[in-house]
């Protein structure tokens, strides 16, 4: 009988590049026993989950989201492979955007000899931040300190868990927790094979990320630098940031501080917050899950003594950044 594992994210933890690669590696797979279907234009598998999340239109599939994870189930539940499905939507909270029925979920594939979620799980102020970045891609974000503020009282931010308890108990509520693997994002992306590496070990494929092919040489997706993004919407006040505005601040910002500076979007103050109270929410979740998964554990990054915070840009770094502004803007009139 056949075996499911669901890559379900979470948002910001490479998920696009397990998608783009093993989208690329679909025969590879294969051959070794593991399907990775290729559904619509997109190399992850949103357009599942569009009967239960508000997704745009370009992930619609013409059967549906439920229509499809039915056609799949019943397409492979008598044959000895293992199906791999992948989007980080399956892990989204709620919000406007809606969450996924677990408990429905489940049962689509519930004559499947075994069903297995496997979750990425980042330190949360980095996942805040990473998600902020996202964001502003498209639309204006909150400012940081609304941001943090979401995340206290609600548990998540843009409709994504960062309480991972919460995440948790949304899991449970369709699938048992021996069928849930955390894995710490950080211990993961630091890896010999890094996180390609720990899913090619957990679908239990005989080879390493050198017998691939890689999509944009491994990394897709790359998030823009913290505080350069943040000083551009700053500046642009509300307003839309034009690709212009953006490169001149970068400009700015390695001319004061270097190009190779870690930056982060937050206070010092805040990031203190931030771990305070995560650091309880992710005790608390080690302790109830690793009975059930040993050798479980989240780990907290050591930030560099050179990483640069909100509170860092001062006044010339904003003067730096006006000359460049006005510069650009003289040679644009040329």
């Amino acid at each position: 009988m056949a075996r499911l594992v669901l890559h379900i994210g979470t948002h910001k933890t490479a998920t696009t590049t397990i998608q783009d690669t093993f989208y690329a590696n679909r025969d590879l797979l294969a051959q070794h026993g593991v399907v990775y279907p290729a559904l619509g234009k997109h190399s992850g598998h949103h357009g599942l989950l569009t009967d239960w999340i508000a997704l745009p239109l370009a992930y619609d599939l013409p059967n549906g989201g439920i229509g499809t994870l039915q056609a799949l189930a019943a397409e492979y539940v008598d044959s000895d492979v293992t199906l791999l499905l992948s989007s980080e939507e399956f892990s989204r909270g709620g919000g406007a955007g809606g969450q996924v029925d677990m408990a429905a979920l489940a049962g689509i594939f519930d004559g499947f000899e075994s069903v297995s979620l496997i979750c990425f799980l980042r330190e949360q102020w980095q996942f805040l931040q990473s998600v902020y970045l996202e964001v502003a891609r498209s639309r204006i974000p909150p400012r940081p300190p609304v941001l943090i503020e979401q995340a206290f009282q609600t548990g998540m931010v843009d409709g994504l868990w960062c309480d991972y308890l919460a995440l948790y108990d949304h899991l449970k509520s369709g699938f048992h927790p021996k069928d849930i693997h955390f894995v710490d994002f950080n211990t993961a992306r630091s890896a010999t094979d890094g996180v390609l590496g720990v899913m090619l070990s957990f679908l239990g494929l005989p080879f390493g990320v050198e017998g691939l092919t890689m999509v944009n040489n491994g990394v897709s997706n790359i998030s823009p630098r913290a505080l350069p993004t943040w000083a551009g919407l700053v500046i642009a006040g509300g307003h839309p940031a034009e690709e212009d505005l953006f490169s001149a601040v970068q400009e700015a910002f390695d001319l004061e501080f270097g190009s190779a500076v870690e930056s982060c979007l937050f206070t010092r103050n805040e990031i203190e917050a931030l771990a305070e109270l995560f650091q309880i929410v992710n005790s608390t979740l080690v302790e109830r899950h690793v009975q059930f998964q040993p050798g479980f554990g989240m780990s907290s990054i050591n930030r560099p003594d050179t990483m640069l915070y909100r509170e860092d840009i001062t006044t010339p770094f904003w003067v730096r950044a006006a000359r460049r502004i006005y510069l650009s803007g003289k040679e644009g009139s040329r």
